[in-house]
């Protein structure tokens, strides 16, 4: 199993670099994370004014999905948080947590 710490964190701001092309120019938040290293899990976020939906959610999510499946070569489990965060400017917080088995891709960006 790979676990060095350094190699994730490396292929971890590579991924993100990829996600942010897709997803900033929207407005999204990217970060990934592998815990364990064969899981991987994309957080794609935004906060905003209004809710988060329609067209700019679901583009958001169909990049991070399709992103995945390039990526990783398997299929996303997609899970949606919505969250209103009172007394703020931007009250309205929406979470995409894009999750994929990415052993076999990890250990071929860490050799």
């Amino acid at each position: 199993m790979f676990d060095n710490t350094d190699n994730m964190a490396r292929i971890e701001r590579e991924i993100e670099k990829r996600m942010e092309a897709v997803c900033e120019k929207n407005g999204w938040y990217v970060a990934v994370a592998m815990m364990p290293p064969e899981r991987t899990t994309l957080h794609i976020e935004k906060f905003g004014e209004e809710p988060a939906a329609g067209e700019d959610a679901q583009a958001a999510l169909d990049s991070a999905v399709a992103f995945a499946k390039a990526e990783f070569g398997t299929e996303a489990t997609v899970e949606r948080f919505d969250e209103k965060i009172p007394n703020t400017r931007a009250p309205y917080h929406v979470t995409f947590l894009v999750k994929v088995d990415a052993s076999k891709r990890v250990a071929e960006l860490a050799a």
